[in-house]
């Protein structure tokens, strides 16, 4: 019998705990001057009355909306380039492409990669970069490709990969600016 009052009880204590704590008790309008604090004067003008503001709960920040996000782009990405820019300062080799997306969605984890290759074929060391944030549709992205000059660069390759699957670049004679 005492397992099942307690079992009863413990409940019943913590809802009115609860209550209690979060200043829920029945006001019924009968309460003494000593449970309320009395109402001062302001002491100055336009200075709000102290006594008046409690109980009621500080005011909350708006939440700005967001405008609504593009779904992601799921396999084959479009985007458009303009031709890269190539030029060298002092020790490195610098690409500048400038790449928008002309996907429905935006892409994740957009990415480009430079390759360079010497006059007969083979592989030399390049470069790339991954755009950290969505690149959402119709955005413009400037992205620069910095990489060490080596004597015996010939000719350069650019791919573009994202998150998701591949992409596929068109190049064209024009692009806003970003």
């Amino acid at each position: 019998m005492k397992r099942l009052e307690s079992l009863l009880l413990t409940p019943c204590v913590g809802l009115g705990v609860l209550v209690i704590g979060c200043g829920g008790g029945s006001d019924t309008g009968g309460t003494t001057p000593e449970a309320k604090p009395a109402a001062s004067a302001p002491s100055e003008p336009g200075v709000a009355d102290a006594g008046a503001a409690e109980g009621k709960r500080p005011a909350r920040k708006r939440r700005r909306r967001r405008a609504p996000k593009a779904p992601q782009v799921r396999g084959l990405a479009r985007v458009q380039i303009l031709a890269p820019e190539t030029k060298v300062e002092g020790n490195e080799v610098i690409s500048t492409i400038r790449v928008r997306n002309v996907s429905k969605g935006s892409i994740t984890g957009f990415s480009v990669s430079e390759y360079w290759y010497d006059d007969q074929g083979n592989a030399t060391p390049g470069s790339s970069r991954t755009h950290r944030k969505p690149f959402v549709p119709g955005e413009v992205l400037e992205i620069e490709l910095r990489t060490t000059k080596n004597s015996k660069f010939y000719q350069n390759q650019f791919e573009f990969s994202h998150a998701n699957g591949e992409v596929r670049a068109t190049v064209v004679k024009s692009l806003p600016k970003p």
